[in-house]
């Protein structure tokens, strides 16, 4: 008996032993990798090549990050009016928005419970109640069920008969800042106060309740979008923490004496960004006008009591938020991934609300004209990196410690939610 017992227990034994080494070597970042990835910047490495097109990655990218942080997906405007339902999706997950007629902004995944259909197939406005498409199940825009036509054979059904079932459209957690709206579709997600609370933080010194969106001549938003095939890691470390590439890669930057950002006697002319989640370069606005040009403090900005700001920034709020700042605007870009190697990327303007009148339309298409330029300019040397990835001499590359503590502290967060 006491040897069948030991021999029960060896048995046992094995098979856990197994069970942990199929673990660790489905593991897709492994520990000899993710202890490269966190050691001091001097001999740390990048995030493997494969993680950047790797289907196997980007299915836990969709599970580990955009389904547990908060996310930016919309702006407020896509969704402005009572009865006005937008269907849209974060990596593939079919979501949908709907402004009730209480005007609360709320977001449900897009998915009848009953037959497992979109509830919604296309934008809407005018909405008093949805009508699936499937089996003409009524949702009222609270996402509560109203009525299921014939389930029992009857055109008014009982509802009665699925009271043991969960039948309303599941609503996910939506907050709004600055007009960008940010889904979690985790359970108990993180507070989201703290989340954009390093924005506020960083800019005490500007007035985000007076900003409004930028117009262009025709009175709609201005919302450029662009699809850049490359992986979202990258297009994320080159749009704000990556910052010794704009003086090789942006045209205008060339052109200034300022760039790179150093002095003569190599001290850094700009102050790096790591707070919470926020990430990316700081920079004083007056020591940069011969780059971004003069400030006419006649004109309208978003300080605070009155009070020109000076502290500027190009930061990127993990995962899919950038966000640049200066003294006379605010732009705020969506950046999500469609697939392993593609990014969507749309952007919106904020300015001071008393600069957004006719007569200034057409200056703010100008604004708008630049950063479609610099955009560009990126787009090309994110989809150079993506396509570099595939090559079998790309592995892991390795970090500048004068220039690179933010994109480190990128991967770092990046592999921490991987592993």
């Amino acid at each position: 008996m006491r040897s069948l017992s030991r021999n029960h227990a060896q048995t046992i034994a094995d098979l856990l032993g197994k069970e942990n080494q199929l673990s660790r070597n489905n593991r897709l970042i492994s520990p000899e990798q993710l202890s490269r990835i966190n050691a001091p910047i001097e001999t740390a490495r990048t995030l493997p090549a494969e993680t950047f097109y790797g289907k196997a990655f980007y299915n836990a990218e969709r599970k580990n990050i955009f389904s547990r942080h908060w996310v930016s997906v919309l702006f407020d405007f896509d969704v402005a009016e009572p009865g006005q339902a937008l269907p849209f999706e974060l990596c593939g997950m079919p979501l949908l928005a709907i402004r009730g007629l209480d005007e609360r902004l709320r977001v449900f995944h897009n998915v009848v419970p009953y037959d497992g259909c979109l509830a919604l197939l296309r934008p809407a406005h005018g909405l008093e109640r949805i009508e699936t498409p499937f089996h003409g199940w009524v949702y009222d825009l609270e996402g509560k069920l109203l009525a299921t036509p014939y389930w029992d054979g009857t055109p008014e059904s009982n509802l009665q008969s699925l009271a043991q079932f969960d039948t309303d459209l599941v609503e996910v957690h939506c907050a709004t800042f600055l007009h960008t709206v940010f889904v979690s579709l985790s359970r108990e997600p993180p507070s989201f106060r703290d989340h954009v609370a390093p924005i506020a933080r960083q800019f005490s010194d500007y007035d985000f309740d007076q900003v409004a969106v930028a117009t262009d001549t025709s009175g709609r938003p201005i919302v450029p979008r662009a699809v850049t095939n490359c992986n979202w890691k990258i297009f994320f470390d080159i749009d704000g923490p990556n910052v010794l590439h704009e003086h090789f890669v942006h045209s205008d930057y060339r052109k200034s004496s300022l760039h790179p950002r150093v002095s003569s006697n190599g001290k850094k002319t700009y102050r790096e960004i790591i707070d919470g989640y926020l990430i990316g370069v700081g920079f004083n606005y007056g020591d940069f006008v011969e780059t971004y040009g003069e400030l006419d403090p006649s004109e309208p900005h978003l300080g605070r009591d009155g009070k020109m700001p000076y502290q500027a920034a190009y930061v990127d709020l993990y995962p899919a938020m950038s966000f640049s700042i200066a003294p006379n605007y605010i732009e705020i870009g969506i950046n999500l991934p469609d697939g392993a190697d593609k990014t969507v990327d749309r952007r919106m303007y904020l300015l001071p609300a008393s600069a957004v009148t006719d007569e200034n339309a057409a200056k703010r298409e100008e604004v708008y004209g630049f950063f479609s330029k610099v955009a560009a300019e990126d787009n090309r040397i994110s989809e150079a990196v993506q396509k570099a990835a595939c090559s079998p001499v790309c592995s892991e590359r390795f970090f500048s410690p004068f220039w690179d503590r933010m994109r480190h502290q990128f991967h770092k967060w990046v592999a921490a939610d991987l592993a």
